[in-house]
């Protein structure tokens, strides 16, 4: 089973390797930055500026769909423009999607609410959105087939120890929860080898 991680702005980092040890079988991290990025917390504006500047949105979605062919994923666990450069991704997507997607604090997906990946999806929004108001995207989303959304009472960054939104227990307590959704997903793979053989 093959889990494929589409980082935040931040990049591959060391607490996104910490994030990915967590997880059994094997796990592949996509990152919008052709290096491994510095474990330091930065000002998020210079990071997001960076992440425009180098690869943009259009850019970052390009990049999953060519880490989704090339490893051809049984579940994706995307962060902020990670999950909606996923959840872009899987909208493309004509054959071989995987069993599930996992999108934490997506806040750009309210600006891709007529498309819909092609697998069950899960969505971890923050309480609230600097930028927007979350209430109608959600309420947009729900009503979309295979999709399931939670509004968390935590800020967006929570699962990312460089954000100053970090929450020690949401992040153990979603980190656990994405194991949980591996679990059932081997369990699941192993059922349908039984059936086929």
């Amino acid at each position: 089973m093959v889990t494929l991680i589409v980082s935040d702005i931040y990049g591959h980092t060391a607490n996104l390797d910490t994030f990915a040890n967590e997880l059994s079988g094997e796990v592949v991290i996509c990152s919008p930055y052709m290096s491994k990025q510095p474990a330091r917390q930065k000002d998020e504006s210079l990071v997001y500026e960076q992440f425009v500047n180098t690869i943009g949105h259009d850019g970052y979605m390009a990049k999953v769909e060519k880490s989704i062919a090339s490893h051809k994923p049984d579940l994706i666990i995307g962060f902020s423009a990670g999950a909606v450069a996923a959840w872009r991704a899987l909208a493309h997507l004509k054959s071989n999607a995987p069993k599930k997607l996992i999108g934490f604090y997506p806040g750009q997906i309210r600006n891709y609410l007529h498309i819909h990946p092609n697998c069950p999806v899960d969505l971890y929004f923050p309480h609230q959105e600097s930028h927007f108001e979350l209430t109608p995207v959600i309420q947009t989303l729900k009503k979309t087939s295979w999709v399931s959304c939670t509004r968390t009472r935590y800020s967006h960054g929570f699962m990312n120890a460089l954000s100053n939104h970090f929450n020690k227990y949401a992040y153990l307590h979603y980190t656990h929860l994405c194991e949980q959704q591996i679990v059932a997903l081997q369990q699941s793979l192993k059922q349908e080898q039984i059936e086929v053989n």
